[in-house]
C-alpha cells in the first residue's frame, strides 16, 4: 500500500533507546534504514530513469513531501497497526491462524500469502469504491511519477488502511514475525515501485514475482483502463491470477500521460486543493470501469478519464 512506509514508522517512533549499531540507538533503527534506502533509490534514479523529460505540475514537490509529513505526523499518533493488531489477537488467541495449530513455515507462509492479498484487495476497493477513491485519487493527481510520489498520499490514507488491514490482522490472526518481515519489505517495494527507476534487463525477470516501477507506473496512467491494473503493492501473482494485470514495454510507459487529466492537473501541485478533494463531491474516476485492462497496447490516442 501507498502509505505502508507511514504505519510502518509511526509504530517505530525513535525514543531514547542507547543500544544498537554503529552507534545509531535501536529505536533510530528503522527511520535510519528508511532514509538510507530512499538516498540509495534516489541516487540510482538520477542515473537510470524510465522517464527522462516528465512534464512536472507546479508546487508538485511541495505537495508531496508536504502530504507526506501531514500523513506521518497521523501515523505517529495512530494507536493501531497491523503488527500491534496481530500481537494482540496472539496474546489473546483469536483469529484463524491462531486457533489452528501449525508448523512455524506454515504460519509464516499463509501470513505471507493473506497479507499480499488483503493489500491487493484493498487497493482494488479504494478505486471501485467512490467514498475510498474519493481519498486515493489524491495518490493519483500526481502528473510526473518517482520517489516523491510514494509520500503522495492524503492524511486520512493511514486511518483507513490501518482500520481495515488490522482488522484483517485480527480476525486471519496473522502470525507477528511473519508480518514484521512483510511491513519491512513493503516499506521497501514502495518506494522502489515508484521510483522513475528503469531495471533494464532484470525488469521482466523481476517482474514475474514483484512489482517493478515498470509495472506500477502503468497504475498511474491517466488512460483509466490502465489505472485500473496492477494493484499489487509486493508480488504480482494476484493481478496476474485476478485478471488485473497489464504489461506494458518501457517505450510505451515512457509515452504515457501520468496522472488523471486535465481536469485535474491544474490543481495537482496545490496542496490545499489536494487536502480538500476528498470533500469537493464526488468525481468520475476508476469506478466507472469494469472490464479487466487488455494485454495488448492502447488504441491509438489516449483516452483520459473524466474529471
Amino acid at each position: 500500500m501507498d502509505c505502508q512506509f507511514a504505519l510502518y514508522l509511526g509504530e517505530n517512533v525513535p525514543g531514547s533507546g542507547t543500544d544498537g549499531i554503529a552507534g545509531i540507538p535501536v529505536d533510530w533503527l528503522p527511520f535510519a534504514a528508511f532514509w538510507l534506502l530512499f538516498l540509495a533509490i534516489a541516487l540510482v534514479e538520477l542515473l537510470l530513469p524510465i522517464h527522462r523529460e516528465a512534464v512536472e505540475a507546479k508546487g508538485r514537490l511541495f505537495t508531496n513531501f508536504g502530504l507526506g509529513l501531514a500523513t506521518f505526523a497521523i501515523a505517529t499518533f495512530l494507536p493501531l497497526s497491523t503488527i500491534l493488531a496481530a500481537q494482540w489477537a496472539a496474546n489473546e488467541s483469536i483469529g484463524l491462524l491462531n486457533l489452528i495449530a501449525m508448523p512455524a513455515a506454515l504460519a509464516f507462509s499463509l501470513t505471507i500469502i493473506l497479507r499480499s492479498l488483503a493489500a491487493y484487495t484493498l487497493h482494488r476497493l479504494e478505486h471501485k469504491v467512490p467514498l475510498l477513491w474519493r481519498i486515493h485519487q489524491i495518490h493519483h493527481c500526481d502528473t510526473a511519477i518517482d520517489l516523491s510520489t510514494s509520500f503522495r498520499n492524503h492524511p486520512v490514507t493511514p486511518l483507513v488502511q490501518a482500520a481495515i488491514l488490522a482488522s484483517v490482522a485480527v480476525l486471519l490472526g496473522l502470525w507477528v514475525p511473519a508480518l514484521i518481515l512483510y511491513e519491512m519489505i513493503s516499506v521497501g517495494l514502495v518506494l522502489l515501485t515508484h521510483a522513475n527507476l528503469h531495471l533494464g534487463r532484470a525488469e521482466p525477470y523481476l517482474r514475474w514475482l514483484i512489482v517493478t516501477p515498470q509495472m506500477h507506473h502503468v497504475h498511474h496512467s491517466a488512460v483509466q483502463r490502465e489505472t485500473d491494473s496492477n494493484f499489487g503493492d509486493v508480488f504480482s501473482v494476484w493481478d496476474r491470477l485476478l485478471g488485473t494485470y497489464c504489461a506494458r514495454s518501457v517505450e510505451e510507459v515512457r509515452a504515457m500521460r501520468i496522472g488523471l487529466g486535465d481536469s485535474h492537473d491544474a490543481q495537482a501541485g496545490n496542496l490545499i486543493h489536494q487536502l480538500k478533494l476528498p470533500l469537493l463531491g464526488p468525481t468520475a474516476g476508476p469506478a466507472a470501469s469494469t472490464a479487466p485492462p487488455p494485454s495488448a497496447p492502447p488504441l491509438s490516442g489516449r483516452a483520459e478519464r473524466a474529471g
